[in-house]
């Protein structure tokens, strides 16, 4: 991790993240900040200036989602081309190469979230917990509500 945890606003058992209170850039990389790392759950924020991006890299069990708050998003996706502009939010697969890449004039923050690598190592050793394949999902299911 590039750079501290994130400030949190507790409500009872809520905690509430302002992500744009949260933004942070540097000129020579990205920035990220964790949000949370819970037993389950797994998120930061990063910021990037125009040019600055994450290197193509794989999560080999978790599946990531990430949402773009601010800027336009250019990702590799197992060799697919994927423009994310703000607001809208992009899912895949474990194991799928992947990068995020800030090729526009604006600045760039994303927050993305996926299961801790604990629970799933620990879900392969009991055999509970693993994904569904696509195959097993019913049809009027597939592609989420509007699929």
């Amino acid at each position: 991790m590039d750079d501290e945890a994130a400030v949190v606003t507790a409500v009872g058992c809520a905690q509430v993240f302002d992500l744009h209170a949260l933004k942070a850039f540097a000129p020579d990389k990205r920035v990220r900040k964790m949000l949370f790392k819970t037993g389950q759950l797994w998120s930061e924020i990063a910021c990037y200036e125009p040019g600055q991006s994450t290197v193509m890299h794989t999560h080999p069990r978790e599946e990531e989602a990430i949402y773009v708050l601010e800027g336009v998003a250019h990702l590799s996706i197992a060799g697919e081309e994927v423009v994310v502009p703000a607001g809208s939010i992009v899912k895949f697969p474990a194991a799928v190469p992947h990068d995020v890449r800030n090729l526009g004039p604006d600045r760039l923050v994303i927050m993305f979230l996926k299961v801790n690598p604990a629970v799933l190592r620990a879900a392969g050793r009991t055999g509970a917990g693993a994904p569904a394949s696509e195959a097993s999902i019913p049809t009027s299911l597939r592609g989420g509500i509007n699929g």
